[in-house]
């Protein structure tokens, strides 16, 4: 059975998720919010509610991350795996059988795309907020302390994006006209590919990692205090992987989010539009410094250790923008603007990670 609005009140009274007496005082309100997947939003008065959602078709990637993001959740209910529970919505249900998860719903939650697009400033509070959380998770999931049947229920796959160069030129049939083009450049360049080979190489397994950190699953909300609160969702690329690669998602995505504010239309000169960006990057720097320091703090890296797991994060951060690019272009017949720059600082950054940490993000004393 494949939810709908009309069939949600008794599907969720079956499985014993809602009282009925919710149904019946007309406490209950159902939101279409499908992206992926066929998503629900379950509103009640109070601001509580649900988040339902089910794969859209029945083929075994879809099944596959559903059932890699249920085992997380179920995960992070056991005992030791607080911190990853902390940053997680909280769990209600998982319907193996209908392919169908069911969370709690964030009351007033919005993801970071929306709140830095409303606020207009990326303030150096959130990014220490994400900073002490992913660096807290990160700490207490490291190798040794996870158990062997957990890791069981993850692939331990490295980035596919890392070895797209290679498979790209295979499936041009399947992809659209900006995607090949994308792949189509970065062929021209084999400084780009050796790098990308090379982070492949280096990948470790050290941390339960999210896999796909971008500020459109990050939300924040208000909490009981009134005080900010914050979630990571969409767990579907969970996995046992690399902590360098959710780190360097964020820092890359502090830079994309530069790079998207820039008017990059028909008179394409990057060189003139760096000044014209709507949100600035020296604007970020309290944010991004803000998180680094959280993040080595609470992650229990050594001082001398930091600079080069900062060049190391920032090497994974640049080939994470070269997958954003690809997102942009997924249905796009030709390459963008954006999507050229993105490749074009994702290689400088590669080239050279410990300028591009200077000169891009400010962190010259961190590097000392």
């Amino acid at each position: 059975m494949f939810l709908t609005a009309s069939n949600m009140a008794h599907y969720l009274l079956a499985r014993g998720t809602i009282p009925p007496a919710v149904v019946v005082d007309g406490d209950f309100m159902v939101v279409e919010a499908g992206r992926r997947n066929r998503n629900y939003k379950i509103m009640r008065r109070d601001g509580s509610g649900l988040f339902v959602k089910q794969i859209k078709e029945v083929e075994p990637m879809a099944i596959s991350t559903m059932q890699r993001e249920a085992a997380c959740y179920r995960m992070a209910q056991k005992p030791g795996y607080e911190a990853l529970a902390n940053l997680m919505p909280g769990f209600v249900d998982h319907d193996a059988a209908r392919h169908c998860l069911t969370i709690a719903l964030l009351p007033g939650g919005e993801n970071l795309t929306e709140f830095h697009a409303r606020k207009k400033i990326f303030p150096a509070s959130v990014g220490k907020m994400l900073g002490t959380a992913l660096g807290s998770y990160h700490q207490t999931l490291r190798s040794n302390t996870l158990h062997a049947e957990d890791l069981s229920n993850f692939p331990r796959m490295v980035p596919w994006i890392l070895s797209f160069h290679q498979t790209s030129l295979v499936a041009n049939n399947t992809l659209s006209g900006g995607v090949q083009k994308l792949g189509a450049i970065i062929r021209q360049y084999p400084d780009l590919q050796h790098n990308l080979t090379r982070l492949a190489q280096g990948w470790r397994y050290d941390s339960i990692i999210h896999g796909d950190m971008k500020w459109d699953n990050c939300v924040v909300y208000p909490g009981a205090d009134g005080e900010l609160s914050f979630r990571i969702i969409d767990w579907e690329l969970v996995d046992y992987g690399d902590a360098s690669w959710d780190i360097g998602a964020v820092l890359q995505a502090y830079l994309t989010s530069w790079i998207y504010s820039m008017p990059l239309h028909l008179d394409f000169n990057p060189a003139s539009f760096v000044d014209k960006a709507n949100f600035p990057l020296e604007g970020m720097y309290p944010a991004i410094h803000a998180f680094w320091r959280n993040y080595i703090q609470t992650a229990g890296i050594e001082k001398s250790q930091a600079p080069a797991y900062l060049l190391r994060c920032m090497e994974y951060g640049a080939a994470r923008m070269v997958q954003t690019a690809f997102e942009s272009l997924y249905y796009s017949p030709s390459m963008s603007n954006h999507a050229a720059i993105l490749l074009q600082v994702s290689q400088n950054i590669l080239r050279n990670p410990q300028q591009a940490a200077t000169a891009l993000l400010g962190f010259g004393g961190e590097l000392q």
